[in-house]
């Protein structure tokens, strides 16, 4: 095992990320980057972000983009590197943690690594988690997971990837829920309690900040006047876009200078653009709705400073960081009561929470929402509070403790 971390010798941190932007999908988990980032102020980090591969995939549209990822890159605070892994869809899924571990098990060979690092720092429970439970104990070092939202939250549908998730969890130094909620989930799974932490996601208030809303919307060619509200996610059904489309047809008469903001393209679970499209013209509010496409992480602030109102329908959620950047520009936030969100929203002058998820629950909520006096200044302050160098602060200081209590190979405590 390699020796602990001295003072002038800072720890060696190997990140382990399917959840990694790349040059393909820049706007893709800049949450992720955004804490690695700010983790790499006090650990020499490396992120290895493995690439699902299969044969054939080019012939599918929404996996050719996979081929073009570079393998590795250059422009970052720390080194990034994209090997690929064998991943075929549904038919090997819970075969995905044994082959991850192999694609990073060949990096470090390739790169002759495998006795540098002192922790694995694994995102995601499947197939990460699992992965670096192999990884540990072939390196003979130790692991850490950080549940994010699917792997917990989705896992009921998937008995084999549960069985990997408990062993991985069981098994790792300490797991992290970006929610507690995602903690308990775990716990009630069969997870250790002990070794669960709560680390919630940070966000970064330099840019996501509050700009003045009038030159917002002439800056995105908007009304002046209109009422607006929007939503930033991936074009997929579980996002729940079609709830808020319905929920604009509920309001228009009340509000006819309503528009509905939409951020976003499909991605590799598919693309609901065109049944969002259709929707919108059976309920005679296409004219209502603003298709932004995707924007780049650094664009957003725009988009929420000239909202009114940041709207959430999502089916499940761990710990969705749009939230909390829409607080950081001071936009009151509507969002579904699902798994970590009521740990953002906790008070009422921050938004409203939906326990329905129904288009006339979201109207309800969403013409409420329209109707208050927010203090958006408060609620920037509430959002700015959280950034992420708290959050990699303690982070940092758990992996210490973690590396404190680790057992070398013989058996002693490492200094």
């Amino acid at each position: 095992m390699t020796s602990a971390p001295q003072p002038d010798k800072p720890m060696q941190v190997l990140s382990i990320t399917t959840m990694f932007p790349n040059p393909r999908m820049p706007v893709h988990a800049q949450f992720v980057k955004q804490r690695l980032d700010a983790l790499s102020r006090h650990v020499n980090l490396t992120v290895v972000s493995p690439i699902p591969w299969f044969p054939f995939e080019k012939l599918i549209p929404r996996y050719r983009n996979r081929s073009a990822v570079p393998y590795t890159l250059i422009d970052n605070p720390y080194p990034v590197f994209y090997p690929k892994f064998l991943s075929v869809p549904v038919i090997l899924k819970p075969l995905d943690g044994f082959f991850l571990a192999l694609s990073v098990l060949l990096f470090l060979r390739k790169h002759a690594l495998t006795q540098r690092f002192h922790l694995l720092d694994c995102h995601l429970a499947f197939p990460e988690g699992f992965a670096g439970s192999l990884l540990s104990r072939f390196c003979k070092i130790p692991y850490v997971v950080t549940l994010r939202g699917h792997d917990i939250n989705d896992l009921h549908r998937f008995p084999v990837r549960k069985r990997q998730v408990v062993y991985a969890l069981r098994h790792c130094q300490r797991y992290f829920g970006v929610a507690q909620a995602l903690v308990d989930g775990a716990v009630k799974m069969g997870a250790p309690a002990e070794k669960g932490f709560r680390s919630a996601n940070g966000v970064n208030s330099q840019r996501f900040r509050p700009d003045d809303r009038r030159e917002a919307r002439r800056k995105l060619g908007l009304s002046i006047t209109g009422r607006y509200f929007l939503s930033v996610s991936h074009l997929v059904p579980r996002k729940g876009l079609p709830l808020l489309i319905e929920a604009l047809a509920h309001l228009r008469p009340s509000y006819p200078d309503l528009r509905y903001i939409i951020v976003g393209k499909g991605g590799e679970e598919g693309d609901s653009e065109p049944g969002l499209r259709r929707l919108a013209e059976s309920l005679g509010v296409a004219d209502a709705l603003v298709w932004a496409g995707a924007v780049l992480n650094e664009n957003l602030h725009t988009y929420y400073s000239a909202a009114d109102l940041f709207c959430l329908a999502s089916e499940k959620e761990g710990w969705p960081n749009v939230v909390l950047e829409a607080l950081a520009c001071g936009t009151p936030v509507v969002a579904a009561a699902t798994w970590g969100v009521p740990e953002i929203l906790t008070s009422p002058d921050l938004g409203l929470l939906v326990k329905d998820r129904t288009p006339e629950a979201y109207s309800t909520a969403i013409g409420r929402a329209l109707e208050n006096r927010w203090d958006r200044e408060s609620i920037r302050e509430y959002a700015a509070s959280r950034s992420w160098e708290k959050v990699a602060d303690d982070l940092a200081v758990q992996f210490r403790e973690v590396l404190a209590t680790s057992k070398n190979a013989s058996g002693k405590r490492v200094p």
